[in-house]
Parts: structure tokens; sequence; C-alpha cells
């Protein structure tokens, strides 16, 4: 029996670590963001799918996503923990369009990028978290 436990807890940790510490898809900002300031973050090139995952969101950050051999793909997006509170907007294109808050879209890149605006919400929270995908 003991055995069994031992061996169920090994094989649960490469499921686990990701959940708790994160892993390379996932983009995490650090720190106070200061009134008036933004923090520009970029996915990381190899990542299909992972989360932006904001603990004490304050301001607005933009996400970056490019991929190196594709220029047509689509960035979408989804709600995680808490993301329904966030105000966003597709900056993809020197444009920027509302994200309506309850909707999910699938963002077209242009010239090779998508960029995300994301904004906290007013009062102050612990953390938030958006999923995104990639589909190329």
């Amino acid at each position: 029996m003991n055995a069994l436990v031992f061996g169920i807890a090994v094989l649960s940790i490469p499921v686990a670590l990701p959940f708790l510490f994160g892993d390379e898809c996932t983009i995490s900002p650090q720190g106070f963001i200061p009134d008036g300031e933004h923090r520009e973050y970029q996915a990381p090139g190899g990542c299909t799918n992972g989360t932006v995952d904001w603990n004490y969101p304050k301001e607005y950050i933009i996400v970056n996503f490019k991929r190196g051999s594709h220029d047509k793909f689509s960035v979408c997006i989804g709600e995680s923990i808490g993301g329904d509170m966030f105000r966003l907007y597709d900056i993809t294109g020197h444009t920027r369009n509302s994200i309506s808050q309850g909707t999910w879209p699938c963002l077209n890149s242009h010239h090779g990028s998508v960029s995300i605006e994301i904004h906290a919400p007013e009062m102050q929270t612990y953390m938030g978290a958006i999923d995104y995908s990639i589909q190329i």
C-alpha cells in the first residue's frame, strides 16, 4: 500500500509543479506598476498555450505574441481564475479595439504578431489570470 501511495505521489509531480510554480509558458507580471505606467511582456515563442498569471494587478500590461516561422496565426484567450475582471484590448497592428468583458475571442495576427493590452480592475485584488492558446 505504501508503495502505491509513493508511486502516485511521484507520478503526480510533473502535473503539480507547473500548476504550483508556473512553467515557461506562464507570463507572470511581477511587482506593483506605478500609476500611469505599464509593463510589456513577450510570450515565449515556443509555447502554444499558457497563462497570464497576474498577482496584485495594477495599471495595465501589454502581452506580445510573435511566431518566428509563421506570419499568420491566431491567439485565443480564455478565462482562468478571475480573468473576467480585466478589461482587454486588441492592440494588434496599431489599433485599439475593446474586447467585451465575458467574451473570449481569437485574435488574428497582423504582420506576424498579436498584442493584447490587459487592464487591472479598479478595485485592488489579489490575483487574476487569463489563458491563451495559439492556433496556427
